[in-house]
Order: structure tokens, then C-alpha cells, then sequence
């Protein structure tokens, strides 16, 4: 059963039309090759629209025929310059943006031949380079007027640090980018769309965003040997009664005391368990609850403070401190090798956890959506882990901005169009199996991910508010609605003095 998920999750995502990749695996075929012979018997839409019946094409084939819409031009080897953060647990971002050379991994050469086909198309140069402080590093470079970069990536939740400094540009004025095309993140880019202004730009170039989607992962052998078989949970799910409420009841008496000593401890069984961080932030977006929210006619309000939110914190306490199913771990992402260990039934986890931590796991587990707070609520929904990587335009771009603009387009479209069809084509086709029904699981997570624009500026004008379940639950805390009212008027004060100022919502 080794690595049959790893297949589920990515023969699943080739369905979605705005995907780019996930982990990488080795690759018997050289995709440079196979890339090279799809596209040349793919047919375009210039020359065959009216007789070309997309329903029979493959994936790969439909993505060739959307025009990226971008001029024939040639820079003269003008170089392409990104920064990008260091890596960070175990995801080296600047890979989303350049690879040294073709090893034979499927992931590493889809990025390295759509480099080579933008440089010889544009005659340009790509580069990336690292650094510890990318967020900050925008301020210096461009508060000097020097153009060191076109381009820079950094943590979602950092956006405030390089908007409150005031030297990032906006995406809508860049003149090459389409953000109705396919390879840019409707989802996270309409939500951080303030009074038409967009400062940082999620696109197929964000692989991160998709693979630091949450989810529930869970030990079908496990379940069943509770009495629950795999199709009763995804039934569950189909008939919209995976709620908060049946994901406690099943979990609640999930208990193996592995070492015989009488006491719960880090050698038993648990049915669900994590470390109080990044997952816990994503119960408020799971039960259909927004931190705030942007109209054209009030602009951002703060929606965060509610009576179903007191209930939802309140809930969340009780399952985490007084149910013998749940454990919670002491460090980050702890919960990985916990499930990897067969010490969780159930976890929740980022889809990244199916290629680094689980690559190695023999047991069958599928993934699963966060349940609903109620029967009532329409559909299932999830955030991801906010440090997946968003790109800003220095200032110092603008001289050059139809440049930069042209070639960030490109270097997203073609993320679109061969990364992650090399990926699925070259390291999984062939090679392993797929369940259909864990397939459909995938994409109804997918087609569920919310993404707050309040997590930008959480470390700032929000005054942690993203946080805030998170961090009473870490304290074990429910006094939610006190805690609040004493943010309520530093949070108006921030709001004025950092985000209306920002976004010219004065």
C-alpha cells in the first residue's frame, strides 16, 4: 500500500483547472522529451477551434489551448531576478522558481524546462536567490532606488511588512497579468483585493498554496478496527453530516493505552491529536466564519466576534481537555510523525504531509475534509497553512514593469501548463493505483479552501485576531468575549492608522 495516496491526492488534483504541482518523485522518462513531444502533436486553438472536441482531449492537451495572450518579444538576455524566503520546513522556495539542472525528479525538470522554454521564447535569464529576510529585504533595496529584484516572495501572513513600508506596487496596474487566466488564485486574490488595490499576488507559481492545504487525514485501518469503515465516513461526507459533532462522537473513546501504564502518554493511541498551531486556525474558515470582510461601500469590517463563535471556541475546548480520543502534541507539526507512527487515527495535516513524512507509510489513510459545524451549513471548508509563499512588485519594478509583468505571467502560465502535468504524467501514470472516492474527497477539499484576507496583516492592524482560537485553545482559555472586548480599541486605532491608510480607505 506504500505511496497509494501519494496517487490518490495528485489524480485527483489533475481534475482542478488552476493546479500546479505538489512534491516531487523520481521520473524513469526525461520530461524535457515528453514535454516536447506532447505539445508538438497538441493541437491550438488558433487553427483547429472549430473542430476540436475538448471533451476527448487529455488534461494536458486542454491546458495547451489557452492562450497566455502575451507579445512576441526578445529582452537581449536581460536577467529575470526573484528573491524568495529560505527554506522553511523542509520546502525550499526558491524551486518554485528556479532548479540548477535536470536531475531526473519530475518536479525539479517540469520547473527546469519551463525556465528553458520562457528564456529561449523571451531571451531573458531567470534567476532566485534566497534570503532569511525577504520581507524585510524589499524596503532596503528599494528605499535605496536600487532595482535588485523584480520580484519577491514571502510568507502570506508577512504581507503587512513590505505594504505598511509602502514599497510594493499593485498587481492591477501591471500590465500583462490576467487574473481571470487559470494560473492565478481566484480565491486568495479576489479576497485580498482591497478598494483595487492587490499587493500580493497568488498564482501557480505559489505552489505552496495548494500544498499547504489542510485537511483530515485518517487511518482507514484504524477506523475500521473502531467500526468504521471507510465508505461510512465518506457517506458521512456525501450526505452532509460529517459535522463537528460526528467527528467528536467518533473520536471521543478512541483510545489504545499501547504501554500498559495505566496513564495517558506520548506512547498511546489517540483518534485525533495536533499541536496547537497552524491547524487550529482553520476551525473559524471550517465553520463557515470570516475574520473580516471588505465591501466597496464599508470597506474592511472586523466579523470576526459572534455568539456561534463563543459556542464554536467553547466546543473546541471541551473535545480538546476533557475527551481521552484527543491528545495534544508539543511541537509543530508533531501530528506528521505521530500518524506516521500509527499513534493518531485521525490528524489534521497539510497535503504536503502525503509526500515527505508519509512517503514511507505502509498503512492505507485517506484524506478528508474538515467537518461542518452543523447539517446546515451549504459546504466543507478549509484554509491553508499561512506561510505559503504570495509575490510582491518592488517600486523599483515600475520602470521596467512591462518586462516584469510579461515574464511573471509567462513563468505562471507555463506553471499551469507543464509543471504540473509533467509531474502527474512522468512520476505517477502508470506507476501506481488510484481510489476514486479519496479522489472526489480532494476535490471537494479543494473546491472548499477559504482564504482570509486578515491573516496578512494578523501580526499587525488585526492585533492577532486570525489567531485567536488558536491561542485560547493553546491556554485552554474560553473567555473569548472579554479578551475581545479589550481589542476592540487598539483594533479600531491599527485599522485606521495601518490598513485605511494602505489601501486609501480614508
Amino acid at each position: 500500500m506504500k505511496n497509494r495516496l501519494m496517487s490518490v491526492l495528485l489524480a485527483a488534483l489533475m481534475l482542478s483547472s488552476s493546479f500546479a504541482m505538489f512534491a516531487c518523485g523520481e521520473s524513469n522518462v526525461n520530461t524535457e522529451t515528453q514535454t516536447a513531444n506532447t505539445t508538438a502533436s497538441t493541437p491550438t486553438a488558433g487553427d483547429t477551434a472549430d473542430v476540436i472536441d475538448e471533451s476527448k482531449l487529455t488534461d494536458y492537451e486542454r491546458r495547451q489551448l489557452i492562450p497566455d495572450n502575451l507579445p512576441a518579444v526578445n529582452y537581449d538576455g536581460a536577467e529575470f531576478r526573484v528573491m524568495t524566503r529560505e527554506t522553511f520546513a523542509g520546502w525550499q522556495y526558491s524551486t518554485e522558481i528556479w532548479v540548477e539542472e535536470l536531475n531526473g525528479d519530475a518536479c525539479n525538470d517540469a520547473v527546469f524546462n519551463r525556465n528553458v522554454a520562457i528564456e529561449e521564447r523571451f531571451g531573458v535569464k531567470i534567476s532566485a536567490t534566497e534570503d532569511t529576510d525577504a520581507q524585510n529585504k524589499i524596503k532596503t533595496f528599494v528605499t535605496a532606488g536600487t532595482p535588485d529584484y523584480h520580484l519577491v516572495s514571502y510568507f502570506d501572513y508577512q504581507t503587512y511588512i513590505p505594504v505598511t513600508a509602502g514599497v510594493l506596487m499593485n498587481w492591477l496596474e501591471a500590465p500583462r497579468v490576467d487574473l481571470n487566466q487559470p494560473w492565478h488564485n481566484k480565491l486568495a486574490n479576489d479576497g485580498a483585493t482591497i478598494n483595487g488595490i492587490l499587493y500580493s499576488i497568488c498564482s501557480d507559481l505559489s505552489i505552496t498554496s495548494m500544498t499547504y492545504t489542510h485537511a483530515i487525514f485518517a487511518n482507514t485501518e484504524m477506523l475500521a478496527d473502531f467500526g468504521y469503515l471507510a465508505n461510512d465516513v465518506y457517506g458521512f461526507i456525501k450526505e452532509g453530516s460529517w459535522t463537528i459533532d460526528k467527528l467528536i462522537e467518533m473520536t471521543n473513546s478512541m483510545y489504545i493505552d499501547k504501554n500498559g501504564n495505566g496513564r495517558a502518554d506520548t506512547e498511546d493511541t489517540y483518534g485525533f491529536g495536533y499541536q496547537i498551531t497552524n491547524p487550529g486556525d482553520v476551525w473559524l474558515t471550517a465553520f463557515g466564519e470570516k475574520v473580516s470582510t471588505y465591501t466597496e461601500e464599508n470597506g474592511v469590517e472586523i466579523t470576526f466576534m459572534s455568539d456561534k463563535t463563543v459556542s464554536i471556541l467553547e466546543k473546541l475546548l471541551d473535545w480538546h481537555y476533557n475527551t481521552s480520543g484527543f491528545t495534544k502534541l508539543s511541537t509543530q507539526y508533531d501530528e506528521e510523525k505521530y500518524f506516521l507512527d500509527e499513534k493518531l487515527i485521525m490528524a489534521p495535516m497539510r497535503f504536503a504531509t502525503a509526500y515527505n513524512t508519509l512517503r514511507t507509510m505502509d498503512a492505507v489513510y485517506t484524506m478528508l475534509p474538515f467537518p461542518k459545524w452543523d447539517e446546515n451549513q451549504e459546504g466543507y471548508y478549509t484554509n491553508a497553512d499561512d506561510k505559503f509563499s504570495v509575490f510582491g512588485l518592488p517600486l523599483t519594478s515600475a520602470p521596467e514593469i512591462e518586462f516584469v509583468s510579461t515574464i511573471f505571467e509567462a513563468m505562471a502560465a507555463e506553471s499551469y501548463k507543464k509543471v504540473f502535468p509533467a509531474y502527474y504524467d512522468q512520476a505517477l501514470k502508470g506507476k501506481y493505483s488510484s481510489d476514486a472516492t479519496t479522489a472526489e474527497m480532494v476535490e471537494m477539499i479543494m473546491a472548499g479552501r477559504a482564504f482570509d484576507f486578515s491573516f496578512q496583516f494578523g501580526e499587525s492592524c488585526f492585533q492577532r485576531l486570525p489567531y485567536m482560537i488558536r491561542d485560547h485553545l493553546v491556554d485552554n482559555d474560553p473567555n473569548l468575549a472579554s479578551a475581545y472586548k479589550k481589542l476592540e480599541k487598539p483594533l479600531s486605532k491599527t485599522m485606521d492608522k495601518v490598513l485605511n491608510k494602505a489601501y486609501n480607505l480614508d
